[in-house]
């Protein structure tokens, strides 16, 4: 997360904002929360602009160090009825085998070392 200062003709507005890559390769952001314009924050945090900047990145390390707490402990909750029948012309079960894998393959950070590998071969044979 960083920090965006939008500066207009006649304010100045603070907010936190996450950047992140789109499904299509594509990176772009998405403001996350608005901290304030700088007359408002001036009068809370300082009397100098760079005491708002200073106090604005310190609520930005908080909201980052939120974000990561958040995405390590998140849960999934299964709903599951004993008492229900099954209907047998359904899929009911799913190929999720993968996933383990899955994580194991991008924690070791396989996908960078095969795309390296992958653009210097293609690159030697030319």
């Amino acid at each position: 997360m960083n920090l965006h200062i939008s500066k207009s003709k006649n304010s100045e507005s603070f907010y936190v904002a996450k950047s992140y890559v789109k499904a299509n390769g594509s990176t772009t952001s998405a403001i996350v929360r608005k901290l304030g314009t700088l007359d408002k924050l001036l009068l809370e945090h300082g009397p100098t602009r760079d005491d708002v900047i200073a106090w604005a990145k310190n609520e930005v390390k908080m909201e980052t160090q939120k974000f990561k707490e958040e995405r390590q402990t998140k849960t999934v909750q299964i709903s599951f009825h004993a008492d229900r029948q099954m209907d047998y012309d359904q899929q009911k079960f799913f190929r999720g085998g993968y996933l383990f894998l899955q994580s194991i393959y991008y924690s070791l950070q396989l996908n960078k070392i095969c795309r390296k590998l992958k653009n210097n071969t293609s690159s030697s044979m030319i």
